[in-house]
């Protein structure tokens, strides 16, 4: 959300948004919002040292006010449906609390909330469905970023073992759904470990990764510090009893140090939505 931005400017601004196709005039804009000219006046000046309106007195939003606008329609927007499910509110007093909220509360935590919000609908709508493709997974899940825990373990193995790539990743992991596609994110970090030639201390990171699909090896792309894959080609699984939903992905991996400290591996990984 845009710094500087109170409740109350929130509610002005998007009073401006939403009339963007027929301005009014101060006093008329002042009057619908039920405050003072005065009032009004001053906070239109403050929109304009924001750069959020396109000319000082005027109600006309410039491009960037538009643009911080429709973002906040849709923060709020989520809000009130997030509120809804939790408390009985309804007309300008769900509008009230749901800017309140949005106000309150911090950009992850409000990821986090409808996350998991749009996730317990999905869940809801599955009933006895256990087993979901990926593909069908990305139309039936709302646009939006989805955390999820991960465990990254070796193959091969009858106990279950971390693999060492399991510490190369920030956790959680992160699923984007757009317009029917949904990507996984798994953003890169350093390791500090005991190369396998005389024991040497080393840092390095993931260099590289591989998704095995259906036997074919298939490369990550590197997007904002992360490794990027599809998930359409998964296929998910849901526990009803514990409302889980999981997937699993066989990958390969090298390090930056280089295959004689840290030979190409292979390791697959749980992914985890609840």
């Amino acid at each position: 959300m845009a710094k500087n931005l109170t409740e109350e400017k929130i509610k002005y601004l998007l009073f401006l948004y939403d009339r963007k196709t027929h301005p009014l005039s101060v006093t008329a804009a002042a009057k619908a919002c039920g405050v003072a000219k005065s009032t009004f006046s001053r906070t239109l000046g403050a929109f304009f040292e924001m750069g959020y309106v396109a000319e000082p007195g005027k109600t006309m939003l410039s491009p960037d006010g538009e643009k911080t606008a429709r973002a906040l329609r849709q923060e709020v927007d989520q809000m009130k449906e997030w509120l809804q499910s939790e408390i009985f509110l309804q007309g300008d007093l769900l509008e009230a609390e749901a800017r309140r909220t949005v106000c309150a509360l911090s950009t992850d935590t409000r990821k986090k909330l409808y996350s998991r919000h749009r996730l317990s609908i999905f869940f809801a709508s599955l009933k006895s469905v256990t087993e979901i493709p990926g593909d069908r997974l990305c139309f039936q899940l709302p646009d939006g970023e989805y955390e999820f825990a991960f465990s990254i373990y070796k193959v091969w193995k009858e106990e279950a073992q971390l693999s060492m790539a399991d510490q190369g990743f920030f956790h959680p992991g992160l699923l984007r759904i757009q317009e029917g596609k949904g990507e996984v994110f798994l953003k890169i970090r350093e390791v500090e470990q005991d190369s396998r030639v005389r024991g040497m201390r080393m840092r390095g990171q993931v260099d590289s990764l591989s998704c095995l699909i259906h036997g074919v090896s298939r490369p990550c792309g590197r997007r904002e510090d992360a490794f990027v894959f599809p998930i359409q080609p998964l296929d998910f699984f849901y526990r009803e009893e514990e409302r889980i939903l999981q997937a699993s992905v066989e990958m390969e991996f090298t390090c930056s140090v280089g295959p004689v400290h840290m030979p190409k591996s292979r390791a697959r990984m749980i992914m985890i939505f609840k």
